[in-house]
This record gives C-alpha cells, structure tokens and sequence, in this order.
C-alpha cells in the first residue's frame, strides 16, 4: 500500500524551503469535483502501489486516480489521488482496522507552487506513465506535505500537521476546520467515497 505521508522527518530541498506554500480550501477541491464530468482514460500501475492498478480519469487542468481499481474485488482500502496546479496532490484515503475503525486521511501530497513546477504540459494530456513518473520524481525530492486524520497510528487520537510549521503555510487553520470536521463524520465521509466511487467508474 501506499506510505502514508511523504517523508515525515527528511529535511526538505532548498527549493521548497523558498517556495510559498498554500493549503487550498478542501470545500472548494470537493465542489470541484463535482462540478466537473471527467473521462475515463487508461488503467495501469502508478507509483507508490505495488500489487494494484489505478485508473485515470482527466478533465481540463485537473485528473483523478482511483486507486485500487484493479483487479476489481473488495479492499480494505480505497484512495483517490487529485493532481492539479489549482490544488496540487491531494490524496483521499480510507482503510478497514480492527476494532469497526474506519481510519480516514486527507493528505496534502504536494502543494499547488510546487505541483505546478512539473505541469508544464497540461495533466490530462501527461497519460498514466507520465504522471506515475512525476509522482515518483517528486517523491523522492522529499517535498514538505501535511496531514489531516482522524485516527494516526501515532498518536490513536484524530491528528492534523505539516512536516514543517503549519504556520508557515498559507490557509493551514482553514484546511485543518475544514478536514477536522469532514474527517470526523463518517456519515458524511461515506457519503462522500459513495458518490467517488460512482462518479470514477472505467
């Protein structure tokens, strides 16, 4: 399965040390979504999943992975990874535990500055190697990231932060209300994936 968080305690590169760093609404990356018809394009590994495929689906300046799309059965995971220069890399994640825990995550992967550096081409006209290989170039330059769950392995209590000061990120206490709140009604989030799984179907 995918990490959880891209490196937690790697000093991060002299390049995003500079670059303004922004957590964009996750009300607005919701509503976007649903705003938008997106098209099925191609199914295939993409970096970070080992045993499993993604399938990809693009629109104008913005693509959707669904993540353990294939071979299609029943996980006790599912995950949607969002690439745009608007939002940057945003990953959903949710994942069965013991106990009827249903531990849920929304990570900020890449921050929108620094995901617009490798967009030059368009993300829908990347295809799925293209992007799989971005992901992975970025991975590895240990980019800052931050996290909002409502159960961390760590901790076992809801938890949100950043791999540097959350204070030194634009929109921090916004994102980190907004993603508290979702994360903490599973209702709600159910809702949510139900209507994800609907809309990303190959």
């Amino acid at each position: 399965m995918k990490s959880l968080l891209l490196a937690l305690l790697i000093p991060l590169t002299s390049f995003a040390a500079q670059t303004e760093l922004e957590a964009t609404s996750f009300q607005a990356l919701r509503q976007k979504i649903e705003q938008t018809n997106f098209q099925y394009r191609e199914t295939g590994k993409i970096f970070g999943f080992v045993t499993t495929q993604s399938c990809l689906f693009t629109a104008p300046g913005i693509i959707v992975f669904k993540n353990y799309c294939f071979p299609a059965r029943r996980y006790p995971a599912q995950s949607y990874t969002i690439i745009s220069k608007e939002f940057g890399m945003i990953d959903l994640y949710e994942e069965e535990m013991s106990g009827e825990l249903l531990k849920r995550d929304i990570r900020i992967d890449q921050f929108p500055a620094i995901m617009a550096q490798y967009l030059d081409t368009p993300p829908e006209f990347l295809g799925l190697a293209g992007l799989s290989s971005t992901i992975e170039k970025m991975h590895y330059k240990y980019y800052p990231a931050c996290w909002s769950t409502n159960f961390s392995n760590y901790t076992e209590t809801a938890d949100v932060n950043c791999t540097k000061k959350p204070a030194d990120v634009i929109g921090f206490d916004q994102w980190a209300q907004e993603t508290q709140a979702f994360l903490s009604d599973e209702v709600a989030w159910k809702s949510f994936m139900k209507e994800m799984n609907l809309k990303f179907k190959p």
